[in-house]
């Protein structure tokens, strides 16, 4: 998924997770943001509602201008891990100047 932003904004950016189209249920999971290269700035994710896979990035107005791949990665207290989007493509984050 193409998500356009431009910098100084955009600030919060939410998010549905999505498992093969519908809602993620987060509950017990924790959620990390993952991006193929530095996308400068430091990004960071909360959930907002894991019951229904909800999450917000904050962080994002300081993100260079450019294109920015990444994933949202989930963790449980098992030690499972696993990638939301799971397949390529990667969701993709185009940042642009005001």
């Amino acid at each position: 998924m193409t998500h356009q932003m431009v910098v100084g904004t955009s600030e919060p950016q939410d998010f549905q997770l999505l498992d093969d189209g519908v809602a993620l249920v987060g509950t017990g999971f924790d959620v990390a943001i993952v991006f193929r290269r530095p996308p400068g700035g430091t990004p960071t994710v909360e959930w907002l509602n894991q019951a229904v896979g909800t999450v917000r990035v904050s962080g994002v107005d300081e993100m260079t201008v450019g294109s920015h791949y990444f994933r949202f990665h989930l963790t449980d207290s098992g030690g499972g891990d696993g990638y939301v989007p799971n397949l390529d493509p990667a969701n993709l984050w185009m940042v642009s100047p005001v």
